[in-house]
């Protein structure tokens, strides 16, 4: 089995991207790492070096309008709310596609790739502004597909504290009632 942090640093290194970046997310399941390619792509190449970075990893492409993407990337969120503790809902392929927007109506140029390589799913972002000055950004998420058959639940490790009165479902490890958190 590859493993989340291997492929990710493969990626970055690919795209010249590692050095000074930064995870956003780190366990042994799923990763995203942000960093700053040190390559000059031109935004019109950007989807063929994408292409290019599967290829030279063997990782297979998946279309991202196709329905093995949705399917993908609902078992992505699955790992996501199972390892990470992240609660929030997820939007799949369409709250992607609808980030891909945001950034373009702010000035920005996003390419991104999406692909599956044994049981990991891989996916790639790179920004800039339009003109293409200034950084051009890479975000990379590694996920390990097989946490999502797993019975493992992070929810399920979260403290009880009696000390929390709220009825939101999720108690805190600490006492929101103390003065200092006000």
């Amino acid at each position: 089995m590859l493993e989340v942090m291997q492929v990710s640093r493969k990626v970055m290194d690919y795209l010249d991207a590692f050095n000074g970046s930064k995870p956003v997310v780190h366990n042994n399941d799923a990763m995203i790492i942000k960093g700053i390619s040190r390559r000059k792509i031109p935004v019109d190449e950007r989807q063929s070096v994408l292409n290019e970075t599967f290829q030279a990893m063997s990782i297979d492409e998946i279309p991202v309008d196709s329905q093995e993407a949705s399917e993908l990337t609902e078992k992505i969120d699955l790992v996501f709310k199972k390892t990470t503790g992240v609660f929030d809902e997820a939007n799949g392929i369409l709250g992607i596609e609808k980030l891909k927007n945001t950034f373009e109506m702010t000035g920005f140029a996003i390419n991104y790739i999406m692909g599956k390589k044994d049981n990991i799913a891989v996916y790639i972002a790179m920004w800039s502004d339009k003109s293409g000055a200034g950084p051009m950004f890479v975000e990379c998420m590694v996920v390990n597909l097989i946490a999502a058959d797993s019975d493992y639940d992070i929810r399920k490790e979260v403290s009880v504290n009696d000390n929390n009165n709220n009825d939101d479902g999720f108690d805190l490890p600490f006492d929101m009632s103390d003065p200092s958190f006000k």
